[in-house]
């Protein structure tokens, strides 16, 4: 082989291990950007309806009292109780005489129903005359029949006749429906009868009684 030919021979061999070198680096660099990948992110919020967010009930009891000439209120607290007009007979009760009195309760407007437990405040031994004192309850309908021809004959007992002021520890609810959107539940009334015992001592003369029930209402 002239050597020419052999200079053409060796060119022609380093081209083609340029060549093949170069192609080695292609294939690494082909291979290092097959590791990288496409990126997206895929959000959800909780909600109701197709609009974000969630929200806790409402449960609210309102009451109404005679006094209150149809206006309804939240009393939470006993400094802030309503009062259940006895009318005047509990003014100057004599023994053997009985006053009536209502309170109407419901649920606010947008509030669950719940049922309600009817709980005497009165601790045996706060007064004479409140040991002395005599009462029932009745749940009503309305306060149209919280009277002494009604009483004994309308709706349900919550507290048997006659039973001392520290009865009515929870015994007996009764359910109040739920409110709807902008409007209150059906309300319900309940109707205490009082009562001075006949034969009641001579000593109570003059004395008054501070005398306190309370609603434990739980959620429905």
């Amino acid at each position: 082989m002239s050597a020419i030919t052999e200079r053409r021979a060796a060119a022609r061999h380093r081209k083609i291990v340029a060549v093949a070198a170069a192609g080695a680096v292609l294939l690494t660099g082909a291979t290092v950007t097959s590791l990288a990948a496409w990126l997206d992110e895929e959000w959800v919020t909780a909600g109701v309806d197709g609009a974000p967010g969630v929200v806790a009930s409402q449960f609210e009891i309102e009451q109404s009292v005679a006094t209150d000439a149809g206006a309804w209120f939240d009393r939470e607290t006993a400094g802030a109780a309503g009062v259940v007009d006895f009318d005047d007979v509990a003014a100057a009760l004599s023994p053997g005489e009985v006053a009536y009195g209502w309170v109407s309760l419901r649920a606010a407007a947008d509030s669950l129903g719940g049922d309600l437990t009817l709980v005497s405040d009165y601790t045996l031994g706060d007064s004479p005359l409140g040991d002395a004192l005599r009462y029932g309850a009745r749940l009503h309908p309305d306060a149209t029949t919280c009277t002494a021809g009604a009483f004994a004959t309308t709706g349900s007992e919550l507290v048997a006749d006659g039973s001392a002021l520290t009865a009515g520890s929870g015994a007996t609810t009764f359910a109040l429906a739920a409110g709807a959107a902008g409007a209150p539940g059906t309300p319900r009334t309940v109707c205490f009868r009082l009562e001075l015992p006949s034969g009641a001592s001579d000593t109570l003369m003059g004395e008054t009684a501070d005398v306190t029930w309370f609603f434990d209402a739980v959620s429905t």
